[in-house]
């Protein structure tokens, strides 16, 4: 299946389509690549109010129609305001040795929100009976889609607390399996790591503070992956 066929048909099924998000912020050429390319899938926690303009089914098919416009590069540009985040979007994933012309970049819920607690609230004004629903509905694409199609090795996840909402709090909930490394310990560069279980495949997820205020200490997820790696791959 034509894989924005397959993307529009689940956002749609999930009843995930008119929510005001984007499914994935990189170049949709990018969506095109071939698995054996798309190693690498950075996942934030939910779009901004900067998504206003867009709804997941809108945002996918603009993306379709201009395969070649990144939205992580147009926000290293100014269109996100601060370049801090964007720019880390970028350098990361070749620090770590993949390409950012090839990562697959997205959020774990697929709804936009002016922060993580907000969306709380604007679960239940969408329609949904509570957020729980939102995210197991995200969590399902991510799961049929993200996974299902990209079969990346590695997924790196910003936004790491767990004792709220993050984009590591809900992917752990939903598909570790093991215990959490934790390879930094420091307040500033907490980093740790699990083994997912995700779309029958066991994907290293590597989890670190949120990049728009914390910089990314590279060896620590270097450690945390490699820990993954050899002791559970």
């Amino acid at each position: 299946m034509d894989i924005y066929k397959k993307i529009e048909q689940k956002l749609v099924e999930l009843g995930l389509a008119e929510l005001n998000s984007r499914p994935y912020d990189c170049a949709h050429s990018v969506l095109e690549c071939n698995a054996s390319d798309q190693r690498l899938v950075v996942v934030g926690f939910n779009g901004s109010d900067a998504d206003l303009e867009w709804t997941n089914l809108s945002a996918v098919q603009h993306g379709k129609a201009n395969p070649l416009e990144s939205n992580v590069i147009n926000g290293a540009q100014g269109a996100w305001l601060s370049t801090t985040l964007p720019k880390r979007l970028l350098a990361l994933p070749e620090e770590l040795g993949f390409s950012s012309s090839s990562t697959v970049y997205t959020n774990a819920i697929l709804l936009c929100s002016e922060n993580a607690a907000a969306v709380k609230k604007k679960a239940k004004a969408v329609g949904f009976s509570g957020v729980d629903v939102l995210v197991d509905r995200s969590l399902d694409f991510f799961e049929q889609v993200t996974i299902a199609e990209f079969k990346p090795d590695l997924i790196l996840a910003y936004s790491n607390s767990l004792n709220d909402l993050s984009a590591a709090s809900v992917l752990r909930k939903r598909f570790a399996v093991g215990e959490i490394y934790q390879s930094n310990r420091s307040r500033y560069y907490n980093t740790f790591s699990f083994m997912s279980q995700i779309a029958g495949r066991r994907v290293p997820v590597v989890c670190i503070r949120h990049m728009s205020r914390f910089k990314p200490c590279v060896e620590s997820i270097r450690e945390a992956w490699d820990f993954q790696v050899k002791t559970n791959g």
